[in-house]
């Protein structure tokens, strides 16, 4: 009898335990986005897929487990280059907007999605009015709007928005002006570790790791054919510009006449280039090279913004370039006359 009494206590303890499992905590991702009907809708974080939805009607509705963390999600479609990026604050929040134009997305209900809109409309606005300015130099109003992310980098050093405003303008920034962002964050509070700060601190370790007096970091890609080109083998015995680009890229496009000069006027002195493409329709990727004549070796792994080549050289902006020779970095992100003048001086040595 003694031992029927602790069988069925244990059950009971058993069956109290498993119906008394706290609820998991909630919050909701409204979709609202024309011409998206039929479309399947992700929601992703820190760069996972949580979960995926249709699109009908133009609504979708994600159902969120609260973290303890205030970290961004990503919204992501097919056809989309990267997610679409938006804070939550574990509350309710909105998104609304149209699919053929992700960058114009409104979210409603989080207070630093607030914040963060209120910052990106500041930085739209100044440059707005430097590129209104006809006196400026181009390369001054580019520093104007570096020191507009600096700033506020520097003045929130504790809010998770100047994080990722860091990370979102990180190509504007040298290692060193990452550095002291980062020491003031840290300084500001020690025990501050969200996700686009240690995306910031990781960038700006291997920014640091390819910059000019480095030695190379090699990688192997397939050309148009599908034959692997190793950067090493193609480097031997010459200089070799390693040019980051995609057929999309307007400001790539324009590059790459200088560099289509540069070839033909150093080539046969011992000057080749590689090209590397962000692109990943292989079909326009193709109808570039033609067209521009670039006829050079070309590779690609047709991942895009995920070329891991791309990740290995801490691009995040293109058209890049490292100039290369003897297996070390002797340059980084030469246009024009300055890519000319190099190359020469690299020549003569």
């Amino acid at each position: 009898m003694k031992t029927k009494l602790i069988l069925f206590a244990t059950l009971a303890l058993g069956l109290f335990a498993c119906t008394s499992k706290p609820e998991i905590k909630t919050f909701k991702v409204n979709v609202n986005l024309a011409n998206a009907d039929g479309q399947t809708v992700y929601l992703q974080k820190d760069g996972q897929t949580l979960d995926s939805a249709v699109i009908e009607n133009w609504d979708a509705v994600f159902n969120t487990p609260i973290c303890d963390d205030n970290e961004m999600y990503g919204l992501m479609l097919k056809g989309w280059r990267r997610p679409f990026s938006f804070f939550t604050d574990n509350v309710d929040v909105t998104l609304e907007g149209d699919a053929q134009n992700p960058n114009a997305i409104v979210v409603k209900g989080s207070e630093s999605q607030a914040r963060l809109d209120a910052f990106t409309q500041s930085y739209n606005d100044l440059e707005a009015k430097l590129e209104a300015d006809s006196t400026m130099a181009q390369a001054d109003k580019d520093e104007v709007l570096k020191m507009h992310c600096f700033d506020y980098v520097w003045e929130n050093p504790t809010d998770p928005v100047a994080h990722y405003v860091m990370y979102r303008y990180k190509w504007a920034f040298g290692p060193c002006e990452l550095r002291t962002m980062i020491d003031n964050i840290h300084h500001a509070d020690s025990t501050l570790s969200t996700a686009n700060l240690k995306l910031a601190e990781e960038y700006v370790e291997k920014q640091e790791r390819v910059q000019a007096g480095q030695p190379i970091i090699d990688f192997t890609q397939n050309d148009p054919d599908g034959n692997p080109v190793t950067l090493s083998q193609l480097a031997e015995s010459k200089l070799l510009l390693v040019d980051f680009w995609a057929s999309w890229c307007p400001d790539c496009r324009k590059a790459n006449p200088d560099v289509v000069a540069a070839y033909q006027k150093y080539h046969e002195q011992g000057f080749d280039v590689l090209g590397v493409s962000f692109d990943t329709n292989k079909e326009a990727w193709l109808a570039a090279i033609e067209k521009d004549g670039l006829t050079w070796t070309q590779v690609s792994d047709l991942q895009g913004w995920n070329n891991a080549a791309g990740a290995l050289y801490a691009i995040a902006f293109i058209p890049q370039n490292a100039l290369i020779k003897d297996g070390m970095i002797v340059a980084r992100n030469l246009e024009g006359e300055e890519l000319m003048e190099e190359i020469g001086r690299q020549l003569e040595k």
